[in-house]
Parts: C-alpha cells; sequence; structure tokens
C-alpha cells in the first residue's frame, strides 16, 4: 500500500484569494447552464451557439454569391436545331 501524506495544518487563505473567487454570478449562469437542457434554451441566449450559426450563415452566403459571380461570367450556350 502506498504512503499518503495528509497536511492537516493548512495556513489560512487570505481575503484576496477568497475573494477572488467570490463570483456568485458566474456561479449562477453556470449552475443554470449545466443543469438546462441545451434544445431548451433559446439559440439566441447561448453566445457560443449564437456565433456558430451566424458563422454558417456568413460562410453559405460567401459561398452562394461565389457561385453566382461564377454563372454570370459565362456564356450562354447555343443550341442548334437540325431539320
Amino acid at each position: 500500500m502506498s504512503k499518503l501524506k495528509f497536511n492537516i495544518d493548512k495556513p489560512d487563505l487570505q481575503d484576496e484569494q477568497i475573494n477572488k473567487h467570490k463570483d456568485f454570478n458566474k456561479l449562477i449562469y453556470n449552475y443554470q447552464s449545466a443543469t438546462k437542457p441545451l434544445y431548451k434554451t433559446p439559440l439566441y441566449k447561448n453566445k457560443k451557439v449564437f456565433i456558430v450559426i451566424l458563422l454558417i450563415l456568413l460562410v453559405m452566403y460567401v459561398i452562394v454569391e461565389v457561385l453566382e459571380k461564377g454563372e454570370e461570367g459565362k456564356a450562354p450556350v447555343k443550341q442548334e436545331q437540325s431539320k
């Protein structure tokens, strides 16, 4: 069995270190985002999902614009009809 060493007499934390971790708004936000399913939250409230959707839409828009410009540059091909 391995020997474990426990430090029973730890020094007390300073007030600065304690206050640094006292962000209750962040704690509540993290708790609510962890307990509420993603499909029940509106997409515009979750920043990461909203940014991803915007990027996807932007990429789709750029692709459509490039394809339309490519079609404009092509000359129309006339088909000859034989009688």
